[in-house]
């Protein structure tokens, strides 16, 4: 098994569907090993490495832009983040002597990432008062794809099919860089500056790489409305706030099929495309600062709700997508093979019909919401029918399971292959019912009534059976017993067995209307309790568990978006010192990140630890994530 590249020490930024990514000194220069061998092509680097590129859709386009001043390579000294996509890159020269030991030369790099455009500022100054400068940057273009990336494996450096003394290009079928650098270009795909600089004179020099993809499925969205806070937070809470909204204006994107429909991609490097959850869920943190993405969500995804049945893309009618690509995803070490539109998600289609219900219940686009009516009913009837087959061991309750060999085995959010374990370690065997789906389900079904009868549309009263049904299920089928009280398991599995240790699943209920008072009482104690809270969030899995391991992506784990929907859960059931507490968690681990929220971060306990420790392969910026940080401002008093 290939352990996925780090990136907790990468910088990137993102401007949907363009991307950099630049090594933790700011470079950007291929990729490495674990030993920080550089690694630019050919077969897989050992795992753990790292890579840098500028990358278009799910492709790296430019893998190495290296620069020199005078044949040196600048010592790097900082790597800021500014908003609009900009990374600045400060660094020190220090072979170029002057009149003293300090350094004498200083030269600071601009990254500016928007759609399909990256500039890439280069600014000397020196002390000297006269210098004659050169300055180079050495380019190489690969096209790797996102999965092989992901299994550190790099194809060979291409040539550009045309080249002047401004301007390289480079194609690989529908994908084109071209990086225009006027009268600099220089054999050895170079280019090449050369002036004068001095005390108060410095030298400046610019290049853009603009990249396209004419084959891909999505394309930038339009420009975001502009969002209010009615009382913007200051400190800790304020900038992360502040850093989520610039990271997620950056995560907009839109499809070729609807492109005024904006929604929110899953998240850099891996998942920078259309996910039904993801999308979904970003979408609903945020409906109170941005309507129009909640709108536009929905109908990106209405535009490719399953009319037909096929097995092999988990389609069936009705059903809303989970991802959406330009083409096959083919990952080798998860032994996935994904067709271009997949619909292998449980929950989709549930948190689809919840956001539109609450787009409704807002009153802030009743356009929208009446003209996703049709959708709704196909959505709705796909619910109705999703209960199982009559005698079935988990007849009632939304289950799944991979039909394929080469499909998402796992198909709600903890969708790894060990996610869904019993207390000793055993992997649960499908169909799989999960307990979070069926929370989701009773909501969709309760709220869609509501909805359906708010418009005159009929349908109402077989969603309050369904719910009504699907709630008392519930209460028999899924509360167990430890030493520690009742909770709800985080499964059934295919026999209709619940799989028995408390998991994070749990704190999707809350709000959704299936529990009662006392046992959403009983699921924020346990959240609470010292086997599922970190001290910077809830762990995925408890910590009694034989296959907790605090590194695991799904069993052991923090994730940012779950532990905030815990918390939006608790607000909802009236726990507001409870949501509070799980928000400070989570603020308190943000520091340990610059203030933002990466995917996930390890399982350590706060008292383990003084600040939250990364989990190496997180991505980052992740929409769920980022949008985590309107949840966790609620939680501490702030209205939107």
């Amino acid at each position: 098994m290939t352990v996925q590249p780090a990136l907790h020490r990468q910088h990137c930024s993102v401007a949907a569907p363009t991307q950099l990514w630049l090594d933790a000194d700011g470079r950007l220069a291929g990729a490495a090993g674990s030993s920080g061998s550089a690694v630019s092509s050919g077969s897989a680097a050992a795992g753990g490495g790292w890579f840098t590129g500028l990358l278009h859709g799910d492709t790296r386009m430019l893998c190495r832009a290296e620069v020199r001043v005078n044949g040196m390579e600048p010592e790097p000294a900082t790597v800021e983040a500014e908003t609009g996509g900009v990374l600045r890159v400060r660094g020190l020269v220090r072979g170029i002597p002057g009149p003293t030991e300090d350094p004498a030369v200083e030269l600071v790099q601009t990254w500016t990432v928007t759609p399909g455009v990256v500039r890439h500022s280069l600014h000397l100054a020196t002390s000297l008062e006269s210098l004659e400068v050169e300055i180079e940057v050495r380019l190489a273009a690969d096209f790797t794809d996102m999965a092989a990336i992901r299994l550190s494996r790099f194809r060979d450096p291409a040539e550009p099919f045309a080249a002047d003394d401004s301007t390289l290009r480079w194609r690989d079928g529908g994908r084109t860089l071209t990086v225009a650098a006027p009268g600099s270009v220089a054999a050895g795909e170079r280019l090449v500056w050369r002036g004068t600089a001095g005390r108060g004179r410095p030298f400046d020099a610019e290049w853009q790489a603009v990249l396209a993809d004419s084959d891909d499925a999505v394309v930038a969205a339009p420009p975001a409305a502009s969002r209010s806070v009615r009382a913007q937070p200051s400190g800790a809470l304020g900038q992360l706030l502040d850093n989520s909204l610039d990271e997620l204006a950056g995560l907009r994107l839109a499809t070729r099929r609807v492109p005024d429909a904006p929604f929110l991609a899953a998240g850099a490097p891996w998942y920078f495309t259309l996910f039904g959850r993801d999308s979904l869920w970003a979408a609903r943190m945020l409906l109170p600062l941005d309507a129009g993405l909640a709108a536009g969500t929905l109908r990106t995804l209405a535009a490719f709700q399953g009319t037909g049945s096929d097995p092999a893309a988990a389609e069936e009618p009705g059903k809303i997508l989970h991802e959406l690509r330009a083409k096959e995803l083919v990952l080798e070490s998860q032994g996935l093979r994904l067709p271009p539109v997949y619909y292998g998600a449980v929950d989709s289609t549930p948190l689809w019909l919840c956001l539109l219900a609450e787009l409704g219940q807002s009153g802030l686009d009743d356009a929208a919401v009446r003209s996703l009516l049709p959708n709704a009913v196909r959505a709705a009837d796909w619910l109705l029918a999703a209960g199982g087959a009559p005698g079935s061991p988990n007849s009632g309750f939304l289950s799944y399971q991979d039909a394929t060999g080469h499909g998402l085995s796992n198909q709600g959010w903890k969708d790894s292959g060990d996610a869904m374990q019993f207390r000793d370690g055993r992997q649960a065997d499908g169909p799989i019912a999960l307990s979070e789906v069926q929370g989701y389900a009773y909501q969709a079904a309760v709220h869609t009534a509501d909805l359906f009868d708010a418009y005159g549309e009929p349908g109402s009263q077989a969603l309050r059976d369904f719910a009504e049904a699907l709630q008392q299920n519930f209460r028999a089928r899924f509360w167990v017993e430890d030493d520690g009280g009742a909770f709800p398991a985080m499964a059934l599995d295919g026999h209709g067995d619940p799989l028995d240790i408390p998991g994070s699943n749990m704190g999707h209920l809350l709000g959704t209307g299936i529990l009662d008072a006392s046992e959403a009482r009983l699921v924020a104690d346990r959240l609470l309790g010292p086997d599922l809270f970190s001290g910077y969030g809830v762990h995925t899995m408890s910590r009694r568990a034989a296959g907790f391991w605090p590194f695991s992506y799904h069993c052991g784990s923090v994730w940012s978006h779950d532990t905030a929907i815990a918390a939006r859960g608790l607000l909802a059931e009236g726990f507001l010192a409870e949501a509070r507490t799980i928000a400070e968690g989570l603020l308190a681990a943000s520091g340990a990140f610059g203030h933002r929220l990466p995917e996930l971060f390890a399982g350590i306990p706060a008292g383990e630890a003084g600040h939250a420790v990364p989990y190496p392969a997180s991505c980052h910026p992740q929409a769920w994530s980022s949008a985590s940080a309107v949840v966790i401002a609620q939680a501490m008093g702030v209205r939107f």
